[in-house]
């Protein structure tokens, strides 16, 4: 909505800090920034929540920032168009001053061999890197302040410079109050293994970066894999999939779905629910799955993952899992 829309007015007016903030050169900018034009807000959304585990480990994701990236509409206005993004987190004090700013890094060139960053940085007043943190804010801070910056561009369909016309500048903002237990007991509650979400990008930089965590936490998918493969896959679902009448195959169970399919000679299944999703995937003539992708906590991946091979215990639930012609799999 419109900056100057009532209800965004009165946000403003109750969260003093936001103004300051809408005002700074958030990258992507609209144009050249230095006349204030590349500054111009187009649409804005605020929003207000309780801070948490999962803002303690939450990443920036920044899209299109020095490096050829970006997201793309497919549909409707933005059919044609591509966009960047940039996110921040500010954290604010009691009297409404923004005492630190966390920028996470412009693109993976910049992010290559470095520790990762997460929210609870914010907590403290400096980053020295390779985790270390100095100038405990604990007490300080009253509201972390999570910002995304996106902008549409009309796609110039070149590879090598696909931005064309910016076509609108969003700005998207929720703050975070401080919690009943205070910061220091939420962060301290608050675990890699339980709350941070999980890509293939966290995976990936991660394991580059000889983070021990997510190392670890590959372990723990790779554990799930290998029982998803043993309790479900070779336990009647390839079965099904080599018999159907097409090479691709779903079924429900409870909120879960299953969507599998081959993809140019490799087997391909996915499991999602309303929180999460990941897929395991075999090499043409191999006997043992791998993680191909995901996208969720460690928790929650494990969950839905349990979640299938518990309905798949019972043989009648096999008669879910149907040939479908029209399935797709990420």
């Amino acid at each position: 909505m419109r900056v100057d829309a009532q209800k965004n007015q009165k946000l403003l007016d109750q969260f003093k800090f936001l103004r300051r903030i809408l005002v700074l050169p958030l990258e992507p900018y609209a144009g050249e920034f230095a006349d204030q034009k590349g500054l111009i807000i187009d649409d804005l959304t605020i929003t207000v929540e309780k801070a948490d585990g999962d803002l303690m480990f939450r990443q920036g994701g920044n899209i299109g920032l020095g490096e050829i990236s970006y997201f793309f509409g497919t549909k409707g206005d933005r059919k044609d168009q591509i966009g960047k993004q940039g996110e921040y987190l500010f954290a604010v004090d009691a009297a409404d001053r923004i005492i630190r700013r966390v920028d996470w890094p412009r693109n993976r060139e910049e992010a290559r061999g470095k520790h990762p960053i997460y929210g609870y940085h914010a907590l403290w007043g400096k980053d020295l890197g390779n985790r270390h943190l100095t100038d405990c804010l604990y007490d300080k801070v009253k509201f972390l302040v999570w910002v995304t910056v996106s902008t549409w561009h009309e796609s110039t369909k070149n590879a090598d410079q696909p931005f064309g016309k910016v076509c609108t500048r969003l700005m998207q903002i929720t703050v975070y109050g401080q919690p009943e237990e205070g910061f220091a007991i939420l962060k301290e509650n608050s675990s890699v293994y339980g709350n941070l979400y999980l890509s293939n990008d966290v995976l990936i930089g991660g394991s580059l970066n000889k983070d021990r965590d997510i190392i670890t936490i590959n372990g723990h998918l790779g554990e799930l894999c290998h029982s998803f493969q043993e309790d479900v896959y070779f336990n009647g679902m390839k079965k099904i999939l080599d018999k159907g009448k097409y090479r691709g195959a779903s079924g429900q169970f409870g909120p879960a779905s299953v969507l599998a399919a081959e993809m140019c000679g490799y087997d391909r299944v996915m499991l999602q629910d309303n929180t999460c999703w990941v897929t395991y995937q075999l090499r043409p003539g191999g006997r043992n799955m791998y993680v191909l992708g995901c996208g969720g906590t460690l928790p929650q991946l494990r969950r839905l993952t349990r979640s299938v091979i518990e309905a798949w215990r019972n043989p009648e639930n096999h008669k879910k899992f149907q040939p479908d012609k029209e399935v797709s799999v990420i």
